[in-house]
């Protein structure tokens, strides 16, 4: 390894968050750093370490408070002492304070490593609970006032709420446009015709068939009852509707028995985990994305890369990326408005759809390629280095090792 490069630590609680930013550890390899990543490592190790110069799997769990995370933060710190990291920049609630905290406690006389933290949604929002609130914004105050040398959010609502509540110093808060889409993996002229007919065919949709679909973990936030109840009274309507459902989690066969109870069972197809999302894009007419909490979703940014109109929850998150050009707006848990919203796009036919969609992936190019967004995270690195008078990276070939 050449002794010039940066050594740059990325943290998060679970790989599932760090595989949406594998670009990101390409970008900053190329820029100049080495890039380690500390997560606990599930479904996605290979792809993690395809693209950084190690990860070290650490016990994180998903829960702030869980039991485990002492023991994470007490090997987060000693690697970072021992490594002697520049950069420590962490992911997810947990992740994003015991990465800040460990740094803070590994912290060299030479001010190092920096502390950056991406905020991917803040978990006190205005949808929030009155109980649960005060209590996240208290912890991310404590963590943005004190172990924090840049905070990153991803939406306007979270950099207006940091300003407004004091969560962190005007000077350390940088509004950024997130992870960003990859315009090339997400671009339906790419997809070949087979594959789009092939999901087509498994989910049992005909020429004359719109296909809905919602693409997200099977967790409360993402509501998909909602997306059930909708879709019911949208197939009163259009009988030859599909809804699909594609990702994992417990909630799963709870779901399977609320689409029998309603008697949808037959047109709701659910495809767990899937890695062919590109291909079951190219085979939806509209997506739909109900969420109660975002920090600036992939699910919705992918979907319009992909030329489908979106109809979302108005919620924070959802609300950067859509406007009427490219899809339509909801309020919260409005299952009637979200049935009326999809109706109007079935009714519209597929020019409309077409249009909208055209306009999505226009507005994905322009301000959220991914190419843009790695460049942003790359910048605020430069930045706090010049601004404490240390040394820039000095480029190297990607993948140097």
């Amino acid at each position: 390894m050449p002794a010039n490069l940066m050594k740059l630590l990325y943290v998060s609680h679970v790989d599932t968050v760090v595989r949406m930013m594998l670009p990101h550890l390409d970008g900053a390899r190329a820029a100049g750093f080495t890039v380690d990543v500390a997560c606990h490592i599930t479904r996605h190790g290979d792809d993690v370490r395809a693209h950084a110069d190690r990860v070290w799997d650490l016990p994180f769990r998903r829960g702030p408070l869980h039991p485990a995370n002492l023991a994470a933060l007490q090997q987060l710190t000693r690697l970072i002492r021992q490594e002697e990291y520049d950069i420590v920049h962490a992911h997810t609630p947990s992740g994003g304070i015991l990465g800040r905290l460990a740094a803070t406690q590994a912290r060299r006389s030479d001010g190092l490593p920096l502390r950056v933290y991406t905020a991917h949604g803040f978990h006190f929002h205005k949808h929030g609970s009155f109980l649960t609130n005060p209590l996240f914004r208290t912890i991310e105050t404590i963590a943005g006032q004190n172990w924090s040398d840049a905070v990153l959010v991803i939406n306007r609502e979270d950099y207006e709420t940091a300003l407004e509540r004091d969560v962190v110093p005007e000077e350390r808060l940088f509004h950024t446009r997130g992870v960003g889409v990859s315009v090339e993996a997400f671009d339906r002229a790419k997809v070949p015709q087979f594959m789009t007919a092939g999901v087509r065919s498994e989910i049992g949709a005909f020429d004359d068939t719109e296909v809905i679909t919602f693409v997200g973990e099977m967790i409360p936030r993402k509501r998909h009852p909602d997306a059930l109840e909708a879709f019911a009274k949208v197939h009163y309507h259009y009988p030859n509707t599909r809804l699909v459902f594609a990702g994992d989690g417990v909630l799963m066969e709870k779901y399977r028995v609320q689409a029998i109870d309603l008697r949808i069972a037959n047109a709701v197809k659910f495809l767990g985990f899937r890695r062919d999302i590109p291909a079951i894009l190219s085979a939806t007419d509209i997506f739909l994305f109900p969420s109660a909490q975002e920090g600036l979703p992939c699910s919705i940014q992918e979907a319009l890369c992909m030329e489908v109109p979106v109809v979302a929850s108005d919620v924070r998150g959802n609300n950067d990326l859509l406007d009427p050009s490219c899809g339509r707006l909801v309020p919260l848990g409005d299952t009637e408005a979200m049935a009326k919203a999809v109706e109007e796009l079935i009714r519209g036919g597929a020019e409309l759809r077409r249009s909208l969609g055209q306009a999505g992936r226009e507005k994905m190019v322009q301000e959220y390629n991914r190419e843009r967004c790695v460049q942003e995270w790359l910048d605020i690195y430069r930045h706090l280095l010049e601004e404490r008078g240390l040394p820039l990276p000095e480029s190297a070939p990607l993948g140097t090792s």
